[in-house]
This record gives C-alpha cells, sequence and structure tokens, in this order.
C-alpha cells in the first residue's frame, strides 16, 4: 500500500538534465528553423523581427543545433558506458514483451479485455517516442551539416542531396513539431500531469498505474545492483570514447576545410 502523497524517485540528476537541455533546444530550434522554412508568410517575418533579424535567427539555430549534435554524441557515450563498464540493461529499447502489451492496449481500449497491461520502467508508448526522438535527431543533424557546408558534401555526392536534405530537414522537423503538440503533450501532460522528469519523482499512485512493475521490484528491494568495474572493460570504453569523438572532430574539420560552404549556405537561405 502506498502512504498518501508518498513520491517515488524514478529520474536522476543526469535524466533531468539531459531532458532540459533537449527541451530547450528542441523549442529554439522549432522557433528559430520554421520561421526560415515558411519565410514568405507574416507570422514568420513577425518571429525573426521579433527575435532581431534573420541573421541572429541562423546564428541562435546554428547554437542550438550543435548543442544537439554534442548532446547526441554525449548520449552515445553514455550508452557505451553503461553497456560495456557497467553492464546495465537497455530498458528504453522494445522488446517482445512491449508488442504484446500493445496488443493487450488495443483490446483493453476496445473493451475485449478487462485490465490494461502491466507494463515495467517504459511503456512500448515511452519506448517509441524515445526510438523516435533518436532517429530523428540524427536525421536532423545529418542534414543540418549537409546544408551547413553544401558545398564540401557535394564534392562527394551528387548536387540533389542538397535539396533532398532540404526536404528531409524540413519534413522531420515538421513532423517533430506535430509529435510533441500530439504525442506527447497527451501521454505527458493531459492524460496525467507528469512532472517527474523535472522533480524527478513522481507519485505512488501514478506509479502503480503506469509502471507497476516496476514499483513491484522497487518494494521488493530488487532492483539491481551496477556490475562491478573491470579495468579491461574501461580500456574498451575508452577506445570507443576515442573513436567517437576523434571521428567527431575529423567530420568538423574535414567540413570546415571549405569556407565556401557557409557563404553558399547564406546565399540560399537554407536551415
Amino acid at each position: 500500500m502506498s502512504a498518501p502523497g508518498e513520491r517515488i524517485r524514478r529520474f536522476g540528476r543526469r535524466h533531468i538534465v539531459n531532458h532540459l537541455v533537449m527541451l530547450v533546444c528542441f523549442f529554439g530550434l522549432v522557433l528559430t528553423g520554421l520561421p526560415q522554412k515558411y519565410a514568405g508568410e507574416m507570422w514568420a517575418k513577425g518571429i525573426v523581427l521579433l527575435i532581431g533579424g534573420v541573421e541572429r535567427v541562423r546564428f541562435i539555430h546554428h547554437v542550438l543545433g550543435t548543442l544537439m549534435a554534442l548532446q547526441l554524441v554525449w548520449h552515445a557515450i553514455e550508452v557505451a558506458w553503461l553497456q560495456l563498464v557497467r553492464r546495465s540493461a537497455m530498458p528504453m529499447v522494445p522488446m517482445l514483451d512491449d508488442v504484446k502489451n500493445f496488443m493487450r492496449q488495443i483490446k483493453f481500449n476496445l473493451g475485449l479485455e478487462k485490465r490494461p497491461p502491466r507494463m515495467d520502467r517504459y511503456t512500448f508508448a515511452e519506448k517509441l517516442e524515445y526510438l523516435a526522438l533518436v532517429w530523428g535527431t540524427v536525421v536532423m543533424v545529418l542534414t543540418g551539416l549537409l546544408l551547413l557546408y553544401p558545398v564540401r558534401w557535394t564534392s562527394l555526392f551528387p548536387g540533389e542531396v542538397v535539396l533532398a536534405a532540404k526536404a528531409a530537414h524540413g519534413g522531420e522537423a515538421i513532423l517533430a513539431f506535430l509529435s510533441i503538440l500530439t504525442w506527447h503533450f497527451y501521454f505527458v501532460h493531459i492524460r496525467h500531469w507528469n512532472t517527474s522528469i523535472f522533480t524527478g519523482k513522481l507519485g505512488a499512485e501514478e506509479y502503480a498505474e503506469e509502471h507497476p512493475l516496476e514499483l513491484a521490484r522497487l518494494r521488493r528491494g530488487e532492483e539491481p545492483s551496477p556490475a562491478p568495474i573491470q579495468v579491461w572493460r574501461i580500456v574498451v570504453f575508452l577506445a570507443v570514447t576515442l573513436a567517437i569523438v576523434l571521428g567527431v572532430v575529423l567530420l568538423v574539420a574535414w567540413m570546415r576545410g571549405s569556407a565556401a560552404g557557409i557563404e553558399v549556405f547564406k546565399v540560399a537561405g537554407t536551415s
């Protein structure tokens, strides 16, 4: 049984900080990106004027895009640490049980089952949203880099790739924005007002309804401890991290090898 008003720790500080950075970057990129995509619209011109002009809009867009790209790299390193060194589970990766829970949820919504599925730390909806976030971020970062340095990339690929990147960048931006407004807002702020990602804690009643399997483990004290750290695993992790960082540095150095790409980007007016 839960005590009235009991709140249970769900997220740690790193989860809260990561979400806050993503929140600021996402809405900042939407605010500075959509006016560039629809530059001829009056509302877009109004936003640009309020921010301080098109150059400032582009500057903010590029800064926030860089932060989002760095967060993606950091997430890759974080996953490598958790998998290679701490040997933690991957609770955000969809499994067969998630497919079963999805089907049970449909049956429950249609009145064919009496109870909704009992889910663990993350529901199938949360896992799908996570995968969409990772995929969308990868697409936005790659297409954004291509639009920012078109001359460099067209030395490797046909010029049509720039137009394809522009279409994909804008299309994915709209898809992500609408997804947040519908899917995310419904499950997090309309269906239930869930502030756990900001406070780190979730009410016991909400925990029992949304994540009963995890709550049962917490009540029994069965949460697994991280595996002991082994030196050889740290060495492998450092090698992987070095490869990731070196790859990013070399990519940036290669792209910045042509300043003409920036000038073409400015003339083209892409975002």
